[in-house]
Parts: structure tokens; sequence; C-alpha cells
């Protein structure tokens, strides 16, 4: 049983390995882009190429939770962290300053893939390492590491890569990567191994089976609370996504430095929900967490109002910075409520694969989301206040919506 403190010896190890692991990751990536947009001189290109990237994190997420519930989740972490160090030290001496696009592709696809197998490993482990009433505040601490992670990763990287290019950048990251890695031998994750019955294809394909039957059959709350998840990322997460940077950018006309502040606001408003999940306002009862969505509904409307009115961009900026960035925070705040539900009624040889579930759901709304906004700004470009509306009402159905799928889980429960 784990001890009751919150920061253990092996969560704390996991936690700083995380933070090394996933700033060298989110410094590279960062690189990565802008190397390929001064390659190709092409916006299209260039989107292209980071939406294939995206590729193996949405499809490839569920064989990383099987390997996550099927071998030990610390040998995972320093295997797939060495060999980051490796692929790019490989890279570094045989294509980066060829300006070969097709490595750089492949690369970048790599980084991503890897990715897709190890977070499963993380978000399988944190259960096992606190005790049951410090998991929310658990849960906190690794969304906050991510959002930290995403925050300072491309600042550092835009300067490294303004003064001294993308070479010192690899070799930064693979740094990053070597010593999370070496971190990572001295972690202790309480792991039991389950008998494979099967050839690999076989057991691999069995595993997901009874994952998905414990979704759909055993435990369908579940399954409900999986489809309130990818509609928040379908409506709320992609608003946030596509409407900040057409707001900014098109509609209000603002510059650049105005436009990275309001992407900061953004990474420290789920911080901050991270911060507030170990205290009071994050530890409200599941059934109830609906209300940070209603939060998120209501906090639309102040904006909805600041761009239907005729006042000076800078006051509809201001708005739009405060709102969005507390709705960020209202959405991390729900997202851990969630995710430690989750792991809490998950039996644990099935974590890894539940979770990984969830995160291949949750990207694949995404890109949708994205999609829908982007159409709905473009109809909507005179009157953009209503597509925010829209947003927003969508949201409050949601949460509503939310209220009794909940309470439904809970009773199950």
């Amino acid at each position: 049983m784990p001890a009751s403190r919150l920061f253990t010896r092996d969560f704390t190890l996991m936690t700083v390995g995380q933070i090394i692991s996933l700033f060298g990751n989110a410094i590279l990536r960062f690189a990565l882009s802008l190397h390929v947009l001064a390659l190709t001189g092409s916006a299209a290109v260039f989107g292209g190429i980071l939406a294939l990237s995206m590729v193996p994190t949405a499809l490839l997420s569920p064989l990383g939770g099987i390997l996550a519930d099927r071998m030990p989740r610390a040998r995972i972490m320093v295997i797939l962290d060495f060999s980051t160090c490796a692929f790019i030290l490989l890279f570094d001496a045989l294509f980066a300053r060829s300006g070969n696009l097709a490595a750089v592709t492949l690369f970048m696809v790599l980084l991503s893939l890897i990715q897709a197998v190890y977070q499963p490993s993380v978000q399988a482990s944190v259960p096992t390492l606190v005790a049951e009433e410090r998991l929310t505040a658990a849960n906190g601490v690794v969304l906050q590491v991510q959002a930290l992670t995403g925050l300072l990763g491309p600042v550092l990287g835009g300067i490294l890569m303004g003064f001294f290019g993308l070479y010192p950048i690899l070799a930064v990251s693979a740094g990053c990567f070597l010593g999370s890695a070496v971190l990572e031998l001295f972690l202790h994750i309480p792991f039991t191994p389950q008998p494979r019955t099967a050839p690999l294809l076989i057991q691999a394909r069995d595993d997901l089976a009874v994952a998905f039957r414990f979704l759909s059959r055993d435990y369908p709350a579940l399954l409900r609370l999986l489809g309130i998840v990818a509609l928040i990322n379908l409506f709320l997460s992609s608003l946030f996504t596509v409407g900040l940077p057409y707001l900014v950018k098109v509609h209000l006309g603002l510059s650049d430095q105005l436009y990275g502040l309001a992407e900061a606001a953004l990474g420290l408003g789920s911080i901050l929900g991270g911060l507030l999940s170990a205290t009071p306002v994050g530890q409200i009862r599941f059934e109830s967490s609906h209300r940070y969505l209603l939060c998120n509904a209501l906090l639309l409307l102040p904006v909805t109002v600041a761009l239907v009115l005729p006042v000076p961009p800078l006051v509809s900026y201001g708005a739009l910075l405060l709102c969005m960035g507390l709705g960020l925070t209202c959405a991390a705040l729900f997202t851990i409520s969630a995710q430690t539900f989750l792991q809490m009624q998950t039996p644990a040889p099935l974590l890894g694969k539940v979770g990984a579930l969830v995160t291949t759901v949750s990207v694949c709304a995404m890109p949708a989301g994205q999609a829908l906004y982007g159409v709905l700004f473009d109809v909507l470009a005179p009157v953009p206040w209503l597509a925010v509306l829209l947003g927003g009402g969508a949201t409050f159905l949601l949460a509503l919506a939310a209220r009794g799928a909940l309470s439904r889980s809970v009773r199950i429960a």
C-alpha cells in the first residue's frame, strides 16, 4: 500500500523524469516544426506534416496501453528514453544538416510514436504510486508537468533556435532524454505480470477486446464518461485552439506578441487547474464535476459580449485572455476529476489499455472539432461572436447531459 503522502520517493522520481523528458520533447518538436517551415516556406506542407506527426498518438495509444499492462512500466520508460536519445544522435549525424524533408518528417512521426507508447505507462503508474486519497492531487501534478513543459519548452526552443539554430537543440534534447532514462533506472513501480495465453498479435487483439468489453458491457458508465470527454474536446477544446488564434490575429488584428501572450495564458490556465486540484476547489464530488463545464459555458458569455460591443480591440483581447484562461482552468479540473474516477474504477490489469483508449478517442475528436470551428469562423467571419456563442451553448447542453451521466456513473460504482 503506498504511503499516504503525495510525493513518495517513486512518485517524485517519476515526476522529475517526466519534467526532463517532456521538456526535451517539447523543445525538440517546436524546433523541428520551425525547421520544416524554414525548409519548405509552405504553410500547407507545414500543417500537413504536423497533422501527420499526430497520427501515431491517435492510432497507436492502445498499443502503448497493452504494453503498459504487459511489461514493467519503469522498464518501458527507461527503454524509450534511451532509445529517443539514440535516435536524436542518429538523426543529427545522418540527416540534420542535409535539409532532407522526408527524414525530418519521419523523425517527427517517430517522436510521436514514442510518446504514444510512453504516456500510457505514466498514466497507468500513478494509481500504483500514491494512496487513493492522494490520486486527484497526483493527477493534477501530472497535468501541471505536461502544461508547464508545453508552455516553457517552445519558449526556450524559440530562443535557442533563434540564436544557435537546430543543432544545439538536438544536443540539449538528447541530454534531457538521457538524464530522464538514468533517473528512471532507480524507479520502482509495482507490477504484477500477466500470463500470455496466445501469440503476440492475437494476445494484443484479445487484450483490447477485454478493455472494450469492460467499457461496453461490464461498466458502461465509464463508456458514457468517455463519450463526454470526447464531446468536450469536440465542442470546447477545439473552440479554444481554433478560436483564439483566429479572433486575436484575424478578427482583432493584433500582433504576434499579443497572440503569444494569449497562448501563454491558456497554458497558465491549465497549470492553475492542476494547482487547484489539491485544494477544496478541486475536491468536489465527481458527480458534481459538471459544474466545471457550466463555468466554462458561462465564461464564454463575456467573450461574446466583448466581441459584439463596439469596444477597442484591446478590451476584447483582455476579455479573451481572462475568460479563456479561466476556462482552461475549469477544463483541467474536470479532466483531473474524470481521470481520477476512471483510474479508481478500472481494475489494475486494465489501467493501461483503458487509459489509452480514452486518449485515442479524445485525440480523434480534436481534428473533427477543429475542422468544425474552422468552417464556422469562416462562414461567420462578419459575426465571429456567433461561433463563440454556439460553442458556449453546446458546452452548456453538454454540462446538463453530463450531470445525469456522472450521477449514474457514481451510483453504479
